[in-house]
């Protein structure tokens, strides 16, 4: 049998997607796997703001492949794909997720700079493209100013190499799954919740496609995708997509089956916040989507 797979170009993108292509390999199944490169609209345009480009930009030119047939399945980071999708498409497969955590770097030379006890007058420029980051670093560290940071993983920290920014914030997972070598910098993680699904890799493919989604369904870590499920659901039912200032974080305890799911927004000056449990098995997919479901709409009241 025969998986074309589609992802975007950039390295880490690549990484994400050779290792879903060598757990799909490791099944023995007799697969052949062809990797084809699109380019997206992110890629495509790396001096605007991603809230000015839309929903989507990392994976709508993905989507249009396998909604053609011209690719079977697609790699994506979760949190770059919208929560309100094309019928017609799934995320078939999640495997174990990474770190969820955000990391702010800044240069070891520049040993002065104190993140949590900066003041107005350090005037300290942090890069980052997430609303959601900005908006939080308002409330959390109000003497941080933030400033636009596009470009990959290798871009972004030689920027901040060369001084173009005093910090950077990054997923730490995508710095993880690189294995990025920063001992260039002093970093530390950031006390805000994460994107919905950081650190979750999705697999997409066809909805009708039963024979790709039932081997995708052999490369699927429950427990990942029953919080991915559950964080993606709360952001679905408050609106927004994933550019709104809206962060989520979702752990399952396997062992006394409660499923645990925090969500936070910034409304103006502050943060509304809510947190439940639920009691449910790890395939309990319909309990991971209510829960959700009411944080979601508790959060949007």
């Amino acid at each position: 049998m025969k998986i074309i797979i589609g992802t975007r170009g950039s390295k880490l993108a690549l990484t994400q997607t050779n290792y879903i292509k060598a757990l799909l390999e490791n099944l023995n199944e007799n697969i052949d796997i062809e990797v084809k490169i699109v380019k997206t609209t992110g890629d495509k345009d790396q001096s605007s703001k991603l809230s000015e480009l839309g929903l989507g930009v990392f994976t709508k030119e993905l989507d249009l492949k396998m909604l053609n047939n011209e690719i079977d399945i697609a790699v994506h980071s979760l949190k770059d794909v919208p929560t309100v999708w094309n019928e017609n498409l799934t995320i078939a497969s999640t495997p174990k997720r990474e770190s969820y955590a955000d990391l702010i770097l800044w240069n070891k030379e520049d040993n002065d700079i104190n993140i949590e006890k900066c003041n107005e007058k350090d005037n300290i420029i942090v890069g980052t493209s997430s609303i959601r980051r900005q908006e939080f670093l308002k409330i959390k560290y109000p003497n941080l100013k933030t400033k636009l940071l596009r470009g990959n993983v290798d871009t972004r920290l030689n920027k901040l190499r060369n001084k173009e920014y005093d910090a950077i914030i990054l997923a730490e997972a995508g710095l993880n799954r690189l294995k990025m070598d920063l001992s260039d910098f002093n970093y530390e993680r950031l006390n805000i919740l994460p994107a919905p699904a950081q650190g979750v890799v999705g697999v997409a493919s066809r909805t009708d496609n039963k024979e790709v989604i039932s081997i995708l369904q052999k490369i699927n870590h429950k427990k990942t995708f029953l919080e991915a499920l559950a964080e993606r659901y709360a952001l679905r039912e408050y609106g927004g997509g994933c550019q709104a200032p809206f962060g989520a974080l979702s752990k399952y305890d396997e062992e006394n089956k409660i499923l645990n799911l925090k969500c936070s927004v910034v409304i103006g000056n502050t943060i509304k916040s809510k947190e439940e449990n639920i009691n449910c098995d790890i395939m309990d997919i319909e309990g991971a989507k209510n829960l959700g479901i009411k944080i979601g709409k508790y959060i949007k009241q």
